[in-house]
């Protein structure tokens, strides 16, 4: 496996962090919340099957709570680090990446201190703060950096096909070249669809960094528009899709070539 991502973003690869994702001391934590939201789903659904089942589930759910206590503890200053990145993110020379970086990580330091705040009214320093409210705020402001995370991606993806269709159109990938002399209009918007797709299973596969951020994102996203109430799941979905993104992170984390850059 390389140990430097050439396969990566098709942008400048510097010393300016991607769009944000878990701290590294934070990954396994939410993997384990996560884990624990799964299993409990996945117990609750069974009911009463075996015994101790529901003694069990208490167990689950006690230690998922405690788990995003303690997560919520770890991201105290987390704001700061992301406003760090942010300022960072306004040197990019694409104006396109500035842009969804810096609102990106601007989102983060929101919602990080939405969450601060949550922490504070659940240890009891700040006593009789509407949870609710703020957590809606909270899951709100995460909603957004990761519709400006998807959006990112889906520039990049843009990019790479661009280039990919002016390689196949000056010659170079012969093999991808399939010829659109069909009869009738709706063939021919056939075969332009499956060459349009072709391409962009191509471009997926020559840059996993992008694809993992891409399918880390989407995974991501399911979780604040259930809390919103946006999209109806069940905590089974949840929790399998937070856990396939921590997942992922922590794949990054041991790949570093596998993080998207910049």
């Amino acid at each position: 496996m390389p140990s430097s991502p050439e396969k990566g973003s098709p942008r400048l690869r510097g010393g300016v962090p991607s769009a944000p994702c878990p701290p590294d001391s934070l990954v396994v934590p939410r993997a384990a919340q996560y884990a624990c939201a799964l299993a409990g789903a996945a117990l609750s659904r069974s009911g009463n099957g075996f015994g101790g089942s529901s003694g069990t589930l208490n167990r689950l759910q006690h230690l998922e709570a405690h788990l995003s206590l303690g997560r919520k503890l770890l991201r105290l200053g987390g704001s700061a680090e992301a406003l760090a990145g942010a300022q960072r993110s306004l040197h990019l020379p694409d104006p396109v990446l500035r842009f969804c970086l810096t609102l990106s990580h601007l989102n983060r330091a929101l919602f990080l201190a939405c969450d601060n705040i949550l922490w504070a009214g659940k240890t009891g320093i700040l006593p009789g703060l509407a949870m609710d409210k703020w957590s809606q705020r909270s899951f709100r402001y995460y909603l957004f950096a990761l519709v400006v995370n998807l959006s990112r991606d889906a520039y990049e993806v843009r990019v790479l096909l661009e280039r990919a269709e002016a390689a196949r159109k000056r010659g170079k990938s012969p093999e991808n070249r399939p010829q659109l002399q069909a009869d009738g209009r709706i063939q021919r918007l056939r075969l332009q669809l499956q060459l349009q797709l072709q391409l962009l299973l191509q471009v997926l596969r020559d840059n996993p960094p992008l694809l993992l951020d891409l399918l880390r994102n989407a995974c991501d996203l399911v979780i604040p528009l259930e809390k919103l109430g946006l999209c109806r799941s069940s905590p089974g979905i949840v929790g399998f899709c937070g856990l396939t993104s921590s997942m992922l992170s922590i794949l990054t984390i041991l790949h570093p070539w596998l993080k998207l850059k910049p």
